[in-house]
């Protein structure tokens, strides 16, 4: 934890473009289909590579949940490698560390991603046992509309799809609409100077998250939080280098 902590302070965004939650309880802020930004628990490989990194850290409001996170991205036009690191703890009760490895193949109107997931969980002193996760993704762009999807998955469950559009410019507002067919999340960005306001919003079953970002040439900072309805809130804090 001291060693993250040393991270946080040398890291920071940026513009946050995806930002959907990287613990694996935080998918509010949504952005999952994004084909830009580092990758999280939710997020899909097929991105285009802005090489950076950056460190996160989530908790649960009321419970003693929380996860911190590391994302690293690099490559060129032509492909993205990313990974993706999750330690999360609850209580003194159970622990899971996940770790993702992403890579995808680039050209200017499509993106094909694919990556890999090992999802460790114990219960200190007790069990363990291990898990695999794949998603499979592409993003096609037409101008500055991009059209996604992705299925992904563990081997002992099923695989669950997602879809959506984004509209991702250099203007003050972007957008996006992502469905996984059982919620529909639609969601924007407010850009002013080096401030972004991201929210996003859930239906049915209404829930919303709201993202403060401040950023500069190379580095930036932001803080999330998501309000469920009739469940838990959650919070989190970002930071980011672009490489």
């Amino acid at each position: 934890m001291g060693l993250l902590l040393l991270l946080g302070l040398l890291l920071a965004p940026g513009r946050v473009l995806a930002a959907e939650g990287h613990a694996s309880f935080a998918s509010l802020l949504a952005g999952g289909l994004s084909p830009v930004g580092l990758g999280g628990y939710h997020s899909t490989p097929a991105r285009y590579a802005v090489p950076s990194y950056g460190v996160s850290y989530y908790w649960m409001d009321d419970v003693d949940e929380s996860s911190w996170n590391l994302s690293l991205e690099f490559g060129s036009d032509a492909y993205r490698v990313g990974a993706f690191v999750a330690y999360l703890s609850m209580d003194s009760l159970y622990r899971n560390l996940y770790s993702e490895m992403s890579f995808a193949k680039t050209w200017t109107l499509l993106a094909l991603g694919v990556s890999y997931g090992l999802d460790v969980n114990w219960v200190p002193g007790d069990a363990l046992w291990t898990r695999h996760r794949f998603k499979w993704a592409c993003d096609f762009k037409w101008r500055e509309i991009h059209l996604a999807g992705m299925l992904s998955g563990f081997l002992d469950e099923g695989v669950s799809p997602m879809v959506g559009v984004h509209w991702n410019t250099d203007e003050v507002v972007s957008a996006f609409m992502e469905c996984d067919f059982d919620y529909i999340y639609v969601g924007a960005n407010f850009r002013w100077k080096i401030a972004e306001i991201s929210t996003s919003y859930r239906f049915p079953d209404f829930a919303v998250a709201l993202q403060f970002s401040v950023s500069g040439a190379h580095y930036g900072a932001s803080y999330a939080r998501g309000f469920k309805h009739n469940s838990i809130g959650w919070n989190g804090f970002h930071l980011k280098k672009k490489i």
